[in-house]
């Protein structure tokens, strides 16, 4: 499929998703679309265990929405854009596949909400801001961050920076868990790589069936979340990379996962 805004990028089984609409990949309608079809694709995806999504801009992971476009919409436009952003955001923890979010620039209001969408977030080191800061225009955040930053923050902190609209740099945002690592700026991409191939040169499909149990489980009472556990750990049983695993461990060897 040909995008707009989109380049897709194969190498072995890391898919890497680069956001390209200058001059700060704003969030339209349109752009919305493509990154909801780009994650489809990336999720039919054969072979592929990590994917990785970053900018292709200097200075802007995603910096928010296309205000111009917001301002102009009526209020069943208003809802359709953020269920279209809430729709494609819900893709990624869905995804049978590790998604990491390299934020190598300015991740603002629907860009902290993308990146929060992932399982791994690593920010370059220096002077890009990630945050929420749509209290600030008189707005909600509406692609999914009233309620993935207290799930992810807890919830004291994460009204603090809701109701005040608060942007923070790398070292805030790593402190209290927003991002999980920081990397410096000459070696972001090469660092960010590194990290996906070690996480593509594992077991992919017990990767994917442990986010399936967490994040299907995780809203359930205790005895309904451990049923999800164990159904998924019993579909994991018949596949290459655990009967590899297992097989590895018994004859003191390293295993070769497939992914499969």
């Amino acid at each position: 499929m040909e995008y707009k805004f989109i380049t897709m990028q194969r190498a072995g089984r890391i898919l890497t998703i680069l956001l390209n609409r200058p001059p700060t990949n704003p969030l339209s309608g349109a752009f919305g679309r493509e990154l909801f079809d780009a994650f489809k694709e990336a999720d039919r995806a054969e072979d592929v265990t990590v994917v990785v999504i970053t900018s292709a801009l200097e200075k802007a992971f995603v910096a928010g929405a296309d205000i111009k476009e917001m301002a102009s919409m009526d209020r069943a436009a208003s809802e359709a854009f953020s269920k279209l952003l809430q729709d494609a955001f819900n893709l990624l923890p869905r995804m049978r596949k590790v998604v990491v979010a390299a934020i190598n620039g300015h991740a603002l209001g629907g860009g902290c909400e993308l990146a929060m969408a992932c399982d791994y977030r690593l920010m370059k080191k220096g002077k890009a801001l990630i945050g929420l800061p749509e209290a600030t225009l008189g707005i909600l955040p509406g692609a999914g961050g009233t309620q993935r930053l207290p799930r992810l923050i807890g919830l004291s902190k994460a009204m603090d920076i809701l109701l005040r609209g608060k942007a923070m740099g790398p070292e805030e945002a790593l402190a209290i868990g927003l991002v999980d690592r920081l990397i410096e700026p000459e070696t972001f991409m090469e660092e960010v790589m590194k990290f996906a191939e070690q996480l593509a040169s594992g077991a992919g499909k017990a990767m994917g069936y442990i986010k399936a149990a967490v994040y299907e489980g995780i809203d359930l009472p205790m005895e309904q979340a451990l049923e999800v556990e164990r159904k998924y750990g019993l579909e994991n049983l018949g596949t290459h990379d655990a009967k590899e695993g297992l097989v590895a461990f018994a004859e003191k060897r390293k295993p070769v996962f497939l992914s499969r």
